[in-house]
């Protein structure tokens, strides 16, 4: 059976164990290299140089302490355009740690952030500029992409005399193309956030506060082997119009709405990006909740019903569904967007926004995107927000995303 027969197998009804069992580590990892050594290579750099937390799992299948290092950069890795993986870490190499066969070589991590290097930082620099230049020059190249780092750190690559160019398109399109694997990952988040999607419902009753009510989603992604939520999207009454307000110690009442977005980043760092809005009882939703909801439905369900490989950017922002006007303004930021090791490359605006935002590109075969929508009166009152994760085929698409529809708010 190829690639994509597997690929293309029924999704529904599979759970987070079924899953983890069909994910080939090695396979996957050897695929995620290629995909970024042709992405290195294409863009004429001699290697890259990966600090970011989710290009490094990425591109390593490592990752320890990852928001430790978001913002305290302790790892690092250098991709070469061809040849195995050099690996820093800040932990010493003969730790027992799992080292998978991509990474050559794990040698210590020259930490040069402020903490712990103190005033030593500048000779650490030179250190870890001077590492990246040797492997760089063994690669046949002067020529180096980076991804997120401390604008010192480009200075002292320039000084080694190395040109530097930034690594964020090549990752991005390195990461575009998913293999079986990345599908069977992100399909293992998905029905994890539908087992923490179930249990938010069953708690959810008046008293309860929103921040109370969206720890039940992380505390089930942890026990699941996951890693952590990228924001706290959850509001309830009239906190959800406008969208993107977090989550707080707001008790939620009976009767009203509560959406979330769960922006879940699970095992082998793969993302369940799922948003639905369910009704707090007891009692019944009210004509306009009900209203609220058809609507984001019929969005979310007329614009999925444009999807298949091969459709460009802009025919598919351009044939989406007609927002009535009411609801125009207070739009989710994009149509729909990738989804991978978080939030990824394209984002795909609505019509009305084209004209400044949107970009040349076609749905392909194998992407996996988020289709958005939110409704919310541009006078205020409650809004919905629903969202599809989704993986893009031939002649359509398959949902990764299968927590159902809340039928009180359908019936």
């Amino acid at each position: 059976m190829n690639d994509r027969n597997r690929i293309a197998r029924n999704l529904k009804g599979l759970g987070p164990k079924d899953w983890e069992r069909a994910i080939d580590l090695d396979r996957m990892l050897a695929y995620r290299a290629a995909r970024l050594q042709e992405a290195i290579a294409a863009e004429d750099c001699a290697g890259a140089v990966i600090m970011g937390t989710h290009n490094l799992r990425y591109a390593t299948g490592t990752m320890r302490a990852a928001i430790y290092n978001m913002h305290k950069p302790s790892r690092a890795a250098f991709v070469p355009a061809q040849g195995t993986i050099t690996a820093f870490d800040w932990f010493r190499p003969d730790n027992p740690h799992w080292t998978p066969d991509i990474i050559g070589e794990l040698v210590p991590m020259p930490v040069f952030a402020y903490f712990p290097a103190g005033d030593h930082n500048t000779a650490l620099l030179k250190r870890f500029a001077g590492a990246i230049a040797e492997r760089a020059r063994k690669a046949g190249g002067a020529r180096v992409a980076l991804d997120i780092s401390d604008p010192a750190l480009v200075h002292a690559l320039i000084a080694e005399g190395l040109t530097v160019v930034s690594a964020d398109r090549l990752i991005e399109r390195a990461t575009l193309i998913k293999n079986e694997d990345e599908i069977a990952c992100l399909a293992h988040a998905c029905a994890i956030s539908g087992i923490g999607m179930a249990r938010m419902r069953e708690a959810l009753e008046p008293g309860i506060t929103e921040l109370e009510l969206l720890s039940i989603l992380a505390q089930t992604n942890m026990a699941h082997g996951g890693e952590w939520l990228e924001y706290k999207l959850l509001a309830s009454g009239g906190r959800i119009n406008p969208w993107e307000q977090e989550a707080t110690d707001r008790m939620i009442q009976a009767g009203e709405l509560v959406a979330f977005d769960c922006g879940m980043v699970g095992p082998f760092n793969y993302s369940a990006d799922v948003s639905r809005t369910m009704f707090c009882g007891p009692g019944r939703p009210s004509p306009e909740q009900k209203k609220l909801y058809r609507l984001a439905v019929e969005n979310i369900e007329h614009n999925l019903s444009l999807v298949k490989a091969g459709v460009s950017f802009e025919a598919f922002s351009k044939g989406c569904w007609p927002y009535p006007a009411e609801y125009v303004k207070h739009r989710y930021p994009c149509m729909a967007h990738g989804i991978g090791m978080g939030d990824e490359w394209p984002a795909i605006p609505w019509p009305q926004d084209w004209a400044n935002e949107g970009y040349e590109g076609e749905l392909q075969e194998n992407m996996v995107i988020c289709v958005e929508s939110f409704i919310g009166s541009q006078h205020g009152g409650e809004g919905v927000k629903l969202e599809q994760e989704i993986v893009v085929t031939a002649d359509g698409y398959q949902l990764l995303s299968t927590f159902p529809w809340e039928a009180n708010l359908l019936d």
